[in-house]
């Protein structure tokens, strides 16, 4: 096949390849750009936390204007202050909730605000018990009693709209579902942070928020990759074709042959001459001019000497 440099990759069987290999390079851009987009609204969301879970405490009533308010992006983990006193009676435990590996249940319990209104505050966290079954009332801590300072994280409500839950249990912290919730905040519950007076029994705390950023930043630079690898996959597949291609039209244009080397021994040139005669014979038949010609190595200097022995041998 003749040369042509790269005009090959523009036959059929080489456009299908850089139209996938364009196809898959820019579904890995898109990936990349996710992940980035992904990556950027959780930094956003780690600003948000760090500047709300250990920011200054607010009234209650200045982040949210009426119990039925929803919860902003922006509000959310805002610490607030509120006075009231808690329902201990309505206590129900949330299930599905692990700190540190260890299965547990959040302890939500309904707190009646001097204006009276209810929020559901998640005083703490307590485990399993060992049987792995839900534990009793005795193994609850209680809250403070009577007249009471809280001061708490607002979250936004979760959905238990699909729960099925036996009594004293929830899955979702939803004021919609835990009982004796009268005129409640519904759309937001509380996480515990202080309370005054303290309890007399302690409770453990639940764990800060997240502010791990993920691996966002390095899957958008391995996209990238990816998709980098793939271009240079076809450049340098075209490159091993075009040599393919070079050396098979060397093949079909030939090549001349390296010259073939012949040594003659001319034995009448021999008898008559002695040595220096088949010497002379010798050299000029490497070009191929001998009577009796034939194909043969260039003999090494043993070879030579072996030569000259016979000679002796016989007389010459």
């Amino acid at each position: 096949m003749a040369g042509g440099g790269y005009r090959f990759i523009f036959s059929a069987r080489w456009l299908r390849y850089i139209a996938l290999a364009i196809l898959a390079t820019a579904v890995c851009l898109l990936l990349a750009d996710w992940q980035d987009r992904r990556r950027a609204q959780r930094n956003a969301e780690i600003e948000r936390i760090e500047t709300n879970y250990y920011g200054d405490v607010q009234p209650l009533d200045s982040v949210l204007d009426s119990p039925t308010d929803e919860l902003d992006a922006d509000s959310e983990w805002t610490r607030v202050s509120m006075t009231g006193s808690y329902d201990e009676d309505a206590t129900v435990l949330a299930r599905n909730r692990t700190q540190r590996d260890q299965a547990g249940f959040y302890v939500v319990v309904p707190f009646v605000t001097d204006s009276g209104a209810t929020i559901a505050v998640a005083r703490g966290w307590i485990p399993t018990s060992d049987t792995g079954t839900v534990p009793g009332a005795s193994a609850i801590p209680s809250p403070p009693p009577g007249r009471t300072t809280v001061e708490m994280w607002l979250r936004p409500k979760q959905d238990g709209s699909g729960d099925d839950n036996p009594p004293g249990l929830i899955r979702a912290i939803d004021p919609a579902v835990i009982p004796g919730m009268e005129q409640p905040f519904t759309e937001v519950y509380g996480q515990l942070a202080a309370e005054d007076p303290e309890a007399a029994e302690e409770i453990t705390a639940i764990l800060p928020p997240s502010t791990d950023p993920g691996s966002h930043l390095s899957y958008t630079f391995q996209w990238i990759v990816f998709g980098i690898m793939i271009l240079g996959g076809v450049v340098y597949a075209a490159r091993r074709e075009k040599k393919a291609y070079d050396a098979q039209a060397a093949r079909e244009q030939g090549t001349r042959p390296e010259p073939v080397e012949y040594v003659v021994v001319d034995k009448d040139v021999l008898k008559q001459g002695g040595k220096t005669a088949a010497r002379t014979g010798s050299t000029a038949s490497r070009y191929g001019t001998g009577p009796t010609a034939r194909p043969s190595r260039r003999r090494k200097p043993t070879e030579e000497e072996l030569e000259d022995s016979l000679l002796d041998a016989q007389g010459w």
